[in-house]
């Protein structure tokens, strides 16, 4: 396969992790693994990694944790290829396998199924934006609040005050949606969750929606702050509509097959979750 591969590699040891992964993937595993020219100079120093662009490989490779993958999934998004998460961070929802388990890639790979998750989409100046856990709309500094007007299909209008709105995705259920005190979804039901972020009224509840609508958030006072899976996108002082992508991404999963191998045993997703 031909990896077009995305490193987290803030620190010495990531770093280390990354060449590690490259060189078992490529060495041991056969595959042809490609970088940016911005990761190549950091993991070689030179350019040796820059080998076929993203669009030319066969998925785009993470490395890190789940901020990991959801950096990486706008590059898979842009080119429509699949994604495969390594996870050397802390959780990995989204991840097939361990660092670890690195020189078993292959026969992971074997029995990884492809998992086809929705996203959201919105315009922020003139450009189309994606997010595949969530889309918030938050307070722009600690001590202050932010006044939303939100419309959605088949729900009456309602004012919301208070630190945000978390607008998720079933794959990001159990990401701030969770903390949030949002709704865990099965990534395959057709929904889009609305977690409010610590009202200001005690009769403001999450809520799950038909994905065939879409969400319209108008900032009522001073500008909010707008997130698409947990990077800043910039400032809100307007209108933002918010809807399910026409296009979908498709990410490697491992989980059932792990289970029929080890009778008794729960697969992995199953005993992170």
């Amino acid at each position: 396969m031909r990896l077009f591969f995305a490193p987290n590699d803030f620190t010495g040891e990531q770093v280390n992790q990354a060449v590690e992964c490259v060189r078992v993937l490529e060495d041991l595993c056969g595959h042809r693994c490609a970088l940016s020219r911005e990761d190549s100079l950091s993991l070689f120093g030179d350019e040796r990694g820059v080998k076929f662009a993203p669009a030319e490989s066969d998925a785009i490779v993470s490395l890190g944790g789940d901020g990991s993958v959801l950096r990486a999934a706008q590059t898979a998004i842009a080119c429509s290829k699949p994604l495969l998460g390594i996870n050397s961070g802390r959780l990995g929802y989204l991840c097939a396998l361990d660092f670890d388990e690195i020189r078993d890639f292959n026969a992971i790979l074997s029995n990884c199924a492809l998992s086809e998750r929705s996203l959201l989409t919105f315009e922020y100046r003139g450009a189309a934006c994606y997010a595949l856990n969530d889309v918030t709309i938050g307070k722009p500094n600690f001590g202050e609040t932010v006044d939303l007007d939100v419309a959605a299909r088949g729900r009456k209008p309602f004012r919301l005050r208070g630190d945000g709105l978390i607008i998720a995705t079933p794959t990001g259920s159990t990401a701030y949606n969770l903390s949030a005190g949002g709704p865990v979804m099965d990534a395959s039901v057709p929904a889009i969750l609305l977690t409010p972020i610590c009202a200001h009224d005690a009769n403001a509840h999450p809520m799950v929606l038909d994905d065939r609508g879409e969400i319209v958030v108008s900032v009522r006072n001073s500008p909010a702050g707008l997130y698409a899976d947990g990077r800043h996108v910039g400032e809100l002082d307007g209108r933002l509509t918010v809807r399910r992508a026409a296009r979908r991404i498709a990410v490697y999963m491992r989980g059932i097959a792990d289970a029929a191998k080890e009778p008794g045993q729960a697969s992995r997703m199953e005993r992170r979750a």
